[in-house]
């Protein structure tokens, strides 16, 4: 049987990059000649327990972040074609999932030679193979604001009250420049024309609110929305966009989430 060249890394966790320690916990597969790019990440984080007692990090952010290379890298895989793209990819991981540089191997059968790698070098249960090529907005949120260049200027977990609705609003992320922005994924992909008004209407409110008084400690603030929409749903974007605007709140799309990580590296304030 005839051979293809391909490169294989490893998926590890490593809290602390200075030490060098670092877990097993996937491994990533890619094979130009073949068109396949593909990663395998472990379900649990027992192997990280294993190594290092305890997960030091934010067990929902670890998870969203394997998730995030998995559906990326499947969502992206087209935009792959050498080994170099794989390496500049690899290059913008900044936080404690990390991905090692290629290593060469012969290639027989991808699906197969995948998973005895992720047996041989990683063991344990995968993460189910996805039958789609979508990624939540969170995990592309999470995967975005964990480029090497942006992670100086992003908090994670931050939480306020909302003086409107006597209740405490948390986001995954924030940054300041100007404000102290709150950054809130949401997803417009199965809802209604009237949950879509809803949802967005609940935002105006917070924004609003969260806009008119400011925090004690982080100043005057500001909501943004990231959020994913149906294909040719302009319509359903627009509305949203007005009701947002209107009310003191920013939106981004998904499609134009590049336009939030430049704001972010050019007016943003070090952590």
């Amino acid at each position: 049987m005839n051979s293809a060249k391909g490169y294989y890394c490893l998926i590890q966790y490593c809290p602390d990059l200075s030490r060098q320690e670092a877990a097993n916990i996937g491994v990533l597969f890619f094979c130009p000649e073949l068109n396949f790019l593909r990663a395998r990440v472990s379900r649990g984080n027992d192997r990280i327990r294993r190594f290092f007692g305890s997960v030091n990090g934010d067990r929902e952010q670890i998870k969203a972040i394997k998730a995030s290379i998995e559906e990326r890298l499947e969502v992206e895989k087209s935009y792959f074609r050498t080994v170099k793209d794989l390496e500049k990819f690899i290059a913008t991981r900044a936080n404690e999932i990390q991905i090692t540089s290629p290593l060469p191997m012969k290639v027989f059968d991808p699906e197969k030679d995948l998973e005895s790698l992720f047996q041989r070098l990683v063991g344990g249960r995968a993460t189910p193979v996805r039958k789609d090529n979508t990624v939540s907005v969170k995990t592309l949120l999470s995967e975005a604001l964990s480029r090497k260049e942006i992670v100086p200027f992003v908090r994670k977990d931050v939480t306020v009250p909302v003086p409107a609705l006597h209740r405490e609003l948390r986001v995954p992320f924030a940054y300041r420049n100007g404000r102290f922005n709150l950054i809130q994924p949401e997803s417009f992909q199965r809802s209604s024309p009237t949950d879509v008004i809803n949802v967005a209407c609940r935002h105006a409110v917070e924004g609003h609110s969260l806009y008119k008084h400011p925090h004690p400690d982080y100043g005057e603030l500001q909501l943004v929305v990231v959020a994913e929409f149906p294909q040719n749903e302009q319509n359903e974007t627009r509305t949203v966009r007005d009701i947002l605007q209107e009310n003191d709140v920013r939106l981004y799309t998904t499609e134009d989430l590049e336009d939030l990580l430049k704001d972010i590296q050019a007016t943003g304030r070090l952590v």
